[in-house]
């Protein structure tokens, strides 16, 4: 039997077959085409590329959401605003928007302690889909827990469930209290505030969107 693993490392295998990834031209379809949902062009084209993610993705996601001890829209509304969009920036990998630090501390190492070759490794890795939602989920996990140490992580409530969003994109620095006052006192999305908790609040729009793509 003729196996698909094309590339096996310290953390990971990369299998041959695996979703299309978002490229410069698919760039230009999405920032130069009219807005069109009959087309799916414009913004439309964006949003279908990542609801395609989402789905051919959907046994992975629920996998390792379950393995984590999270809800699978959660992780998988993470990869729905994560996939596609601008290109991956020069210190984050893959789809999922991941830095080698994070994927080193969620792994247990010590960032400080990797080799050039162990990084080079991890980036690797973090363009594999299956290896960045293992790590993804439990980062997300670990992130609920900063917050709300004795939680469920499984049954979230809302508030929790904006929290997780807004850590992974935000980090662990500033103070739950901070969060919490702009979630309970919701700014005018168009303010310097709503963007400190909007990753957060996209997530809790799109929640039944993306339970509707996992389940289809």
């Amino acid at each position: 039997m003729k196996s698909d693993l094309t590339i096996k490392n310290s953390y990971c295998t990369i299998p041959q077959t695996k979703f299309r990834k978002w490229d410069e031209m698919d760039v230009l379809l999405w920032k130069l085409g009219k807005n069109d949902s009959r087309r799916r062009s414009g913004v439309y084209y964006l949003n279908a590329y990542k609801d395609a993610y989402v789905q051919y993705n959907r046994d992975k996601i629920i996998k390792h959401a379950y393995a984590a001890g999270i809800r699978p829209e959660l992780l998988g509304g993470v990869a729905w605003i994560e996939s596609g969009g601008m290109p991956e920036n020069k210190t984050s990998f893959g789809s999922m928007g991941i830095q080698i630090r994070t994927a080193a501390i969620t792994l247990g190492l010590d960032p400080s302690e990797l080799t050039t070759r162990n990084q080079l490794e991890l980036a690797t890795c973090l363009m594999e889909d299956d290896f960045t939602f293992q790590i993804a989920a439990t980062h997300l996990r670990d992130l609920a827990l900063f917050d709300y140490p004795s939680s469920a992580t499984l049954y979230m409530t809302n508030e929790q469930y904006i929290m997780a969003g807004i850590r992974y994109n935000r980090g662990v620095e500033r103070d739950l209290g901070f969060f919490i006052y702009l979630i309970n006192n919701l700014p005018a999305r168009d303010t310097d505030d709503y963007k400190f908790i909007s990753y957060g609040m996209r997530l809790l729009e799109i929640r039944e969107h993306i339970k509707k793509l996992i389940n289809e």
